[in-house]
């Protein structure tokens, strides 16, 4: 089975080593499993919780889980574009033989074909 690792950056701005739950996010930085109950700072509580509020917020309202989502640094690259950049698509090389030059046709007159098969 191989494992999925988070997409979340740690406080360091290197990529996060914990295994990924099914939503791409590890169980510090999944929304889902977090507090997410608006704190004095106006900022959902990052406190991994299992999904409902933590022992400070009982009670509390929680914030959506994509507001919540917005805080959650996710890693990329230094100077890459994205993770899943790609060298860009070229056109195919189309050759095409030369033309050549056709024989010239021969013209048969009535006479000649007369003569060349017996049609009597």
């Amino acid at each position: 089975m191989s494992m999925l690792q988070c997409r979340a950056a740690t406080k360091k701005g290197s990529r996060c080593q914990i295994e990924a739950r099914p939503s791409g996010l590890c169980h510090t930085h999944d929304p889902e499993v977090r507090c997410r109950v608006i704190n004095a700072k106006g900022r959902p509580c990052v406190i991994a919780s299992g999904g409902g509020p933590c022992e400070r917020h009982q009670g509390g309202q929680q914030a959506p889980v994509e507001q919540a989502l917005k805080d959650v640094p996710l890693y990329e690259p230094t100077g890459a574009e994205s993770l899943f950049a790609c060298a860009p698509a070229q056109a195919p090389v189309v050759v095409r033989p030369e033309p050549r030059e056709e024989p010239p046709v021969a013209r048969l007159t009535y006479a000649f074909v007369e003569r060349t098969f017996n049609f009597t």
